[in-house]
């Protein structure tokens, strides 16, 4: 019997795919922002929704036209994977100036002014600032900056305080269930159907917010027994740890349509197990300590410096958010483990349980 020829080593059928949707050496969040990137056309659209959110914050919008300062303002935030990322994410604006409700004169030396602590947190967050004569505790809304000393606020005020934090959680809420379950079923090629998003996803949205907001005011709470330098030590690590662990929770509610306790619960299983969620998670915040350096330079310059922050922010959050959504559909649709988990998977679908044209 003749041996059969040697034909060499099989045929490389090109590189293998990984469980988590990345191929050779590029990490899941490179793979998914490409993919994105590619598929750009079908989803430009959605930028409209980050670009309005940011001019409807109409306090930091004055704010950043106003005259410009005598030096460059930088900011360098830790940007985790989020439903809805908007120009004010990645920069903040000016300072506004300080008031005064009483006279020097009628002040005592080294006491803190009414509104002389001023946030630089997002919308509808209350701030406070610890001094020697008292805490303030301001609150940003999209019209204006509002608050007063920590002592004086009433029933009335802490019941109004309330109330802006519900009509926020939910208005919000119903844009983050159409905007992030619109953009789940565009890469699907599925209808986007905006209502069908709202009423599906919408309720869960509402509640996560006002999780949010609950442990918001609770790392504050302590404001006024913590000097704020010794919080602010103490916060921080808490607030980056906990972001972390849950960040993956108002994805699952559109890409896995999961149960709200289930989300946490398998938010924890998944960013606890680290790997391509842990290394998606850190390139995000690459991405936006890098992408807030150059923005904060911009709004800092005044007029035209705050539009061209304006209109580059928009697709860069919506390429973020679109690169989230892809990943996970990818983790829990695709070929790995958690395959089909869901049922969403249908023939037709690519390899990363996109819809093949």
């Amino acid at each position: 019997m003749v041996p059969a020829p040697d034909t060499g080593p099989p045929p490389d059928d090109g590189p293998s795919t990984a469980v988590d949707g990345s191929s050779g050496d590029s990490g899941p969040f490179a793979h998914h922002v490409s993919r994105i990137i590619d598929r750009f056309d079908d989803l430009w659209p959605f930028a409209v929704v980050p670009l309005i959110v940011s001019l409807l914050e109409f306090e930091k919008v004055r704010r950043a036209l106003g005259p410009a300062g005598s030096g460059f303002s930088i900011n360098l935030e830790l940007l985790l994977p989020s439903p809805l990322v908007t120009l004010w994410r990645f920069a903040k604006p000016p300072d506004p100036p300080r008031v005064t409700t009483r006279s020097p004169r009628d002040e005592p030396f080294g006491s803190p002014s009414f509104g002389e602590s001023t946030p630089s947190g997002g919308a509808t967050t209350p701030t406070g600032s610890a001094g020697s004569g008292g805490t303030d505790l301001m609150i940003e809304t999209p019209v204006e900056t509002v608050g007063g000393p920590l002592e004086a606020i009433g029933t009335q005020t802490m019941v109004w305080i309330g109330l802006t934090l519900a009509a926020y959680a939910v208005l919000s809420g119903i844009l983050m269930a159409a905007y992030v379950g619109g953009i789940d079923r565009r890469l699907r090629s599925e209808p986007i159907a905006l209502g069908s998003c709202v009423v599906t996803y919408a309720p869960r949205f509402v509640l996560y917010n006002l999780v949010v907001f609950g442990a918001v005011l609770l790392l504050l709470a302590p404001l006024v027994l913590v000097p704020p330098p010794l919080l602010i030590v103490l916060a921080f690590p808490a607030v980056v740890i906990l972001g972390y662990v849950f960040y993956p929770v108002p994805f699952l509610f559109v890409v896995d349509d999961t149960p709200f306790l289930e989300a946490f619960r398998r938010s924890v299983g998944l960013t606890t197990a680290g790997g391509p969620v842990l290394s998606f998670a850190f390139w995000h915040v690459v991405v936006g300590v890098v992408s807030s350096f150059f923005i904060s330079l911009f709004v800092s310059v005044g007029g035209a410096g705050f539009l061209l922050a304006l209109l580059g922010s928009a697709p860069l959050a919506l390429v973020l958010t679109a690169a989230t959504v892809s990943f996970f559909q990818t983790r829990l649709d695709g070929d790995g483990p958690d395959a089909g988990e869901d049922g969403h998977r249908t023939a037709g679908t690519d390899e990363y349980g996109w819809a093949v044209d």
